[in-house]
């Protein structure tokens, strides 16, 4: 494996070149075999390589071209972007600036400037001598600055660069500007230079040991709802911790009345495992909740404005840049496929966006962008039998760029018709792999799903698709409940 460093002359790809020898220069396409590695160093009219993995493919360098049309973009999937006139006024001056450097999607550090002066004329290519370093968890403002910096580099299909962000009053966050070739001399050039080093050594580790042994977890969201239709509070029920609990937001931002149940089974090396455990704590959940008629509801946004995601999480499989848009195109994509439509449109760009990830405190990272798809067991085992296969293949699944704009517009409004062919795609490249072969039972019935244009039922107790009894009911009417659900899934 080698790794090679596509630029257009630029002083600071110069000097990493130099501080990291094991770099090459490009020279031509035809030198770059399969296993090897690109990466670009911001704008060259050099073409991407058929072979190989591109870091920064050229398209996503382009949407960063110009600063008014990626400011257009990034407005259009929910993400603020600072404006020449809105500096002008007061009372909207910014009051702290970051600079936060990433590579492989993973933020290196993180520059900081309070009262500083925003230009926006000239594009932000440098860690100014006023900033400061600080850590990643400095405060609360700092770690949403981050994270905000990760999910608009990954919007635009870049893999590394640097993001730009000013904070203006009452804590909201602005982007400033994105580069793909940041200034890199001093403490930036070392940045750098370090995450590329390591970067090589773990893809060089991998390539000679393989895949090691991974554990896969998940936490659901869902709602409770009384036969009326009213919203009943988990909070009621279950406390914050434990394998049910509750999710951290609450009615009005008051955080006592919390109204989301979370389902938080025991990981699993297997994703059949992974599935029993998530029914155990289904078990567990309906032995608290004692009355029957209190209805589990799950999907994309089971009430108005209270959105519900499946976060899957991978432990012991290394984070990277690729995993994450693999993760979307095999994962994040088909599952978006058969949401409800019109609840999904609701739910997103807010929540659930491409590339929605978040590191965990045990070592690994949750993968967020799929609603909550325990809305059925057979999309359940799907998800989890998909994430195990990407897992254990994802480099060498092929990439398509769902970041172009048109594809990315289409996945948050539910363009099912634009984007069922790269779905189709995906499963020919899934089909005849190792781990695939093993779950394509059920696998498959997914895939049949989005050809069918079928959507999952957001409107149904999801205990009755589960075979979950409903605690404090005889058992005849358990039975007309299963009847019911099963009359409305024909």
């Amino acid at each position: 494996m080698t790794y090679y460093l596509l630029h257009a002359g630029q002083p600071s790809a110069r000097r990493l070149l130099k501080r990291v020898p094991i770099l090459k220069p490009y020279v031509s396409s035809s030198n770059i075999g399969s296993g090897d590695v690109v990466i670009r160093y911001g704008g060259s009219p050099e073409a991407d390589p058929h072979q190989g993995t591109v870091f920064n493919p050229q398209n996503a360098i382009q949407r960063t071209a110009s600063r008014g049309a990626m400011a257009r973009f990034l407005r259009r999937i929910g993400v603020r972007v600072w404006t020449k006139d809105r500096g002008q006024s007061e009372d909207a001056r910014l009051l702290r600036q970051y600079r936060i450097p990433m590579f492989d999607l993973t933020p290196l550090t993180c520059f900081r400037c309070d009262g500083n002066q925003v230009w926006i004329n000239q594009r932000i290519q440098r860690v100014q001598d006023s900033f400061r370093e600080v850590p990643l968890d400095d405060d609360r403002v700092t770690v949403r600055a981050v994270r905000l910096a990760s999910r608009v580099l990954h919007a635009l299909g870049l893999d590394h660069g640097m993001v730009s962000i000013g904070m203006a009053q009452q804590g909201v966050l602005y982007v400033l500007d994105v580069t793909a070739s940041p200034v890199l001399h001093g403490r930036m050039l070392d940045l750098y230079a370090r995450a590329v080093e390591d970067f090589m050594a773990r893809e060089d580790r991998v390539a000679e040991t393989g895949t090691s042994a991974f554990l896969l977890g998940a936490d659901m969201e869902l709602m409770l709802r009384n036969p009326v239709g009213k919203m009943v509070l988990a909070s009621n029920y279950f406390g914050r911790k434990g394998r049910v609990g509750c999710d951290d937001r609450s009615l009005q931002f008051d955080g006592q009345r919390l109204p989301l149940m979370e389902l938080r089974p025991e990981p699993d090396a297997s994703p059949l495992g992974l599935m029993a455990n998530l029914r155990d704590t289904m078990m567990e959940a309906t032995r608290k909740i004692d009355r029957a008629q209190v209805e589990w509801r799950a999907g994309s946004m089971p009430f108005k404005r209270y959105c519900t995601g499946g976060h899957i999480h991978f432990s012991s499989v290394p984070f990277s840049s690729r995993f994450v848009k693999v993760l979307d195109n095999y994962l994040g994509l088909p599952l978006m496929m058969v949401e409800d439509p019109r609840t999904a449109r609701l739910r997103r760009p807010r929540y659930g966006f491409l590339g929605d990830v978040r590191h965990k405190d045990y070592g690994g990272f949750e993968y967020r962008t799929p609603g909550s798809f325990i809305v059925s067991p057979d999309i359940t085992v799907a998800a989890f039998c998909l994430a195990y296969v990407v897992a254990v293949h994802h480099r060498e699944l092929p990439i398509v760029d769902l970041y172009d704009e048109r594809l990315q517009f289409a996945f948050f409004n539910g363009g099912h018709e634009i984007l069922k062919p790269i779905v189709e795609r995906n499963f020919e490249a899934l089909s005849g792999l190792t781990a695939y072969e093993r779950y394509k039972n059920y696998i498959d019935p997914l895939f049949e799903m989005i050809r069918q244009g079928q959507t999952w039922d957001e409107s149904v107790d999801i205990r009755t698709l589960w075979g979950i009894p409903l605690h404090g009911q005889r058992k005849s009417s358990v039975r007309r409940v299963q009847r019911r659900a099963a009359r409305a899934r024909a």
